[in-house]
């Protein structure tokens, strides 16, 4: 029956009757016209194509708390060094949510006679995706912004990110401009 519940919120996760106009809601329709705006040097460590940002902090990839909101900045190359996003303002010309799914491997160390394991998604992740254009930076790609639905306290939610959830998650240092609006 929970793997019903679990089917049931994704195919409803991708339904795009759910849109709605109010801001507040995890099923905004975000209209075209939106800018982000890095508003400080963002680096990228050596060697990845990703950062990620939480609570408004720069959080290493194996540190981030996955039932709280999270972002990751992204660039199109991995380069041996660290590449700087400079600060600017970038167009959001695509915003798209899906939900997605990810079992995890069960450990080859553990005893699988311990382990209750239904099938069940172990990460649930309701994403939004932000595809960011800066002619200045040609290697910038995205941010996408989630949290696993899965994690102890979340089940009962299963619902995309709020706009404010998402500005709380970078902080400082990215700001989400609707269309007509200045900082």
């Amino acid at each position: 029956m929970k793997r019903i519940g679990i089917w049931l919120a994704l195919l409803l996760g991708g339904c795009a009757g759910l849109e709605s106009p109010d801001p507040a809601s995890p099923y905004y329709a975000y209209s075209s016209g939106w800018t982000a705006q890095l508003n400080r040097p963002l680096t990228i460590p050596p060697d990845a194509a990703t950062v990620r940002l939480q609570y408004g902090r720069i959080v290493p990839r194996n540190s981030v708390q996955e039932h709280d909101p999270f972002c990751v900045v992204e660039l199109d190359t991995v380069r041996a060094g660290p590449q700087t996003l400079q600060p600017g303002r970038f167009e959001v010309w695509r915003v798209t949510r899906s939900v997605s799914p990810v079992a995890a491997a069960v450990s080859p160390f553990v005893k699988t006679r311990f382990v209750a394991d239904d099938g069940d998604p172990t990460f649930l992740y309701f994403k939004t995706e932000f595809r960011l254009r800066d002619a200045a930076q040609p290697n910038l790609r995205g941010m996408s912004c989630a949290w696993n639905q899965m994690a102890p306290g979340n089940r009962a939610l299963m619902r995309h990110l709020t706009l404010d959830e998402i500005r709380q998650a970078v902080g400082g240092w990215m700001s989400l401009i609707p269309p007509g609006e200045r900082l």
